[in-house]
């Protein structure tokens, strides 16, 4: 009986994985490669043949104009960036990789998949997390849940443990830090809060050394881009050199002249310090909200590739006064808690045990104007859902028209913390029309409704109004509209993989692979042959010869019963 699996999907900055739950347990997918990691890069070869992965990442250093990564950060926002001579926005380049873990997923599986759980930063806000099934959209994926990183990873560790305890989950990604407290009892997973930076991670320790490393020779810093690719990848290698070493050395060779440098722990650590201090406010303010002390938590759980840094494992000792725990391998642990979910979506009774709650990271709430005697000031923000309420919620307010005759209500949405909402997050705005009434005589209910996924939902209902409107936001910032998201599908489409790549191929060659295991003698000599003059006509990328060496192989596997392969 075939099974309808749900894909889990670790989207990361640095690396994606795919985890499929599988007879009662969470399986990390290998690519083409024979890795669980995909490196979620995306580039075009010289002929304009879509690479990504590892394939893609050799060539960030050498083909800068031809590659993209991190491109994560610009989720939700009108960022483009360029691929040779096309621009793409951060949602398309991670519908290419989201496209191609799906096709890995499905070779190794042997069947068409289309469900998916996938993780974001628990601190992604509304329109970036729309910018991730947008994403998911293009790549022809249903995202049954988007489920926030850390709880992902609290998930495994709750799961490997099972037992009860209190633990705080430390994710240092490529591009994002999260942080999340979480309390686990009678198979319970419960998030008591969350914090987090996205605009912290791996990433901005590399460059913080090529900073160091430009303020040693400041004539680099109006080197060329291939240079300045050059130099990251230096400061990569020295970043991970010092994960095991005392110092670590480079040298760079340009126009005839030669660059060194040596970097050493405490050279790391000093201009490193202005990151590491931006790790303690998301701790503290995820404590202050869980209302749980630091003698309170049984564990302090590292995730992500970038707590592999000796220097970012002594600050957290250090900040906690306790050794923190790395069980899981950093960069498997989200995509393995993305299965196990996608096992729960399942409905596996494996997993039905097991409860999951989450909480909102941060408040939610309108622009409102207060009135000081006969003088109005506009630019409050009033919150209708605080930061780390469990989910899901729906919570309402009711507002009052300012003018005389007022025929609309402008509701502006904003994410944050901040008594203004210039210190805020703006995530879109709506109107509704009222009819005119005096003054403060016309009430208007809004409702805000957050969903599991971390998705905002409006509804609006004017006093004396039968009706209640569920509102779209409507000119949200870097969200794409239909229109776009249409044209896009297109674009998409049309870009090309090289023949080897692409799933028809590869579900040919692994089931070529199926029958040579199981035939013998002159049986297993013919679909060798076969499979190899396949393989040749797929590198020589000739249309005609593939179609030809296509047909055979697939004559000879028509002679024997499909089931049995």
């Amino acid at each position: 009986m075939l099974i309808n699996y749900v894909m889990g999907i670790d989207l990361g900055t640095t690396n994606s994985a795919v985890c499929l739950w599988k007879e009662g347990e969470a399986v990390l997918i290998p690519n083409q490669w024979g890795e669980v990691l995909t490196p979620s890069v995306v580039g075009l070869d010289e002929q304009a043949n879509l690479i990504i992965g590892r394939t893609a990442r050799d060539r960030l250093q050498t083909h800068p104009g031809l590659t993209q990564a991190s491109f994560k950060r610009y989720m939700g926002t009108e960022v483009l960036l360029t691929l040779g001579s096309r621009q793409f926005r951060a949602e398309e380049l991670s519908a290419l990789l989201l496209r191609q873990l799906k096709e890995d997923a499905e070779n190794w599986l042997g069947q068409k998949l289309t469900r998916a759980v996938i993780t974001v930063p628990a601190y992604f806000n509304d329109v970036q997390r729309r910018a991730v099934k947008n994403a998911a959209r293009l790549a022809g994926l249903d995202v049954m849940r988007l489920l926030n990183e850390p709880t992902a990873a609290s998930l495994a560790f709750g799961l490997l443990e099972n037992r009860e305890q209190k633990y705080l989950t430390f994710d240092l990604g490529g591009g994002t830090f999260d942080v999340s407290v979480i309390d686990m009892f009678e198979g319970v997973v419960e998030v008591r809060a969350s914090s987090g930076d996205i605009r912290l991670g791996g990433d901005d320790f590399s460059q913080a050394i090529v900073q160091w490393m430009l303020s040693q020779h400041p004539e680099l810093k109006t080197s060329p881009p291939g240079l300045a690719a050059e130099l990251l990848a230096k400061a990569e290698t020295m970043k991970q050199t010092l994960s095991h070493a005392a110092e670590a050395e480079a040298s760079l060779e340009w126009q005839g002249r030669r660059w060194n440098w040596t970097l050493t722990e405490g050279q790391l650590a000093a201009c490193c310090q202005p990151l590491l201090m931006r790790l303690q406010h998301p701790i503290q303010q995820a404590l202050h909200d869980a209302r749980f002390s630091l003698q309170d938590l049984d564990h302090i759980l590292l995730v992500g590739g970038a707590t592999r840094m000796p220097l970012v494992r002594q600050t957290v000792a250090r900040l906690f006064g306790r050794f923190p725990r790395h069980d899981l391998h950093p960069d498997e642990a989200v995509a393995l808690g993305a299965g196990i979910q996608a096992g729960m979506v399942m409905a596996d009774a494996a997993v039905e045990d097991i409860i999951l709650t989450d909480v909102m990271p941060f408040s939610l709430g309108i622009e409102v104007i207060k009135r000081h005697g006969n003088q109005i000031e506009p630019g409050f923000f009033l919150p209708l859902i605080e930061r780390n309420t469990f989910l899901p919620v729906s919570k309402s307010q009711t507002v009052n028209t300012v003018s005389d005759n007022q025929p609309s209500i402008l509701l502006k949405i904003y994410q944050g913390e901040g008594r203004r909402v210039q210190d805020n997050v703006f995530l879109g705005e709506m109107s509704i029309n009222v009819p005119p009434r005096p003054a403060g005589e016309l009430t208007v209910d809004v409702r805000f409704t957050y969903t599991l996924d971390g998705l905002l939902e409006v509804e609006c209902r004017y006093d004396g109004s039968p009706m209640t409107a569920r509102m779209v936001i409507e000119k949200v910032p870097g969200q794409m509209s239909e229109e776009q998201i249409t044209a896009s599908l297109q674009m998409l489409a049309g870009i090309k993989q090289p023949p080897r790549e692409r799933y028809e191929n590869r579900e040919l060659l692994a089931r070529c692979a199926r029958l040579y295991e199981r035939l013998l003698g002159d049986e297993r000599a013919w679909i060798d042959r076969l499979t190899t003059e396949f393989e040749q006509a797929l590198e020589s990328q000739d249309p005609r010869r593939i179609a030809s060496s296509k047909e055979n192989a697939e004559r000879f596997l028509q002679q024997y019963a499909e089931d049995a392969l």
